[in-house]
């Protein structure tokens, strides 16, 4: 049995046989929603035990590169496939299903896997906007502690305050914010971000001791 997520919808439910490289490969049910093509195999039952259903395939429709039917003119016998290319792994592979009807879907499947890259493009964004965020935040109060144990044993002074440092660090904004990871230092001469491998500020020249 399939289980939909709350805002999943069911679009096409059909027993089916699946092929890959022109072999059959299981009997089973072939389950399309506005999230993901499923093909469930079927649960069997033998003499002294019973095999449950489980899934056979599951392809997100955000990995999904093309949709295709194949319908014979000429012959009744033939079976009708549609034909899925996806990516996994980084590698683009193929699989079709033997269905009633595969022209009648095609087009649903390709504006749902449209309209699901688009979603799946923005929530990564989202994550990597966020994941930046924090990573920003824990460098600032590092930088922040780190200047307040320098303040504590008196080093110089013309060492700059915390509130003077974090004053700095929001006035230099994008221009002096290099990623977090590559972050080692803090200029105890003006407070700016020291990039790693510099032996000088970038801001006021100050030489920085390794």
């Amino acid at each position: 049995m399939i289980v939909l997520e709350p805002d999943e919808n069911e679009i096409l439910e059909e027993k089916s046989v699946m092929v890959q490289n022109g072999a059959k490969v299981e009997d089973g049910k072939l389950h399309v929603t506005n999230k993901r093509i499923i093909y469930e195999k079927l649960g069997v039952r033998k003499l002294r035990r019973a095999e449950a259903s489980k899934i056979f395939l599951e392809i997100p429709m955000y990995d999904i590169l093309n949709v295709s039917s194949a319908v014979p003119r000429m012959s009744l016998l033939t079976k009708k496939r549609l034909a899925i290319d996806y990516r996994k792994d980084g590698d683009m592979k193929t699989v079709e299903f033997e269905i009633k009807k595969p022209e009648s879907i095609v087009d649903i499947i390709k504006n749902w896997a449209t309209t699901s890259k688009r979603e799946h493009e923005d929530r990564l964004k989202l994550e990597d906007q966020e994941r930046f965020r924090r990573e920003l935040e824990m460098a600032k109060a590092k930088a922040s502690k780190s200047n307040v144990n320098v303040i504590s044993f008196g080093r110089g002074g013309n060492q700059p305050s915390n509130t003077q440092q974090e004053s700095h660090i929001e006035k230099s904004g994008k221009s002096n914010l290099p990623k977090p990871a590559e972050i080692v230092d803090i200029c105890p001469e003006c407070g700016s971000y020291v990039p790693e491998g510099s032996k000088f500020c970038p801001e006021c020249g100050y030489k920085i001791k390794n």
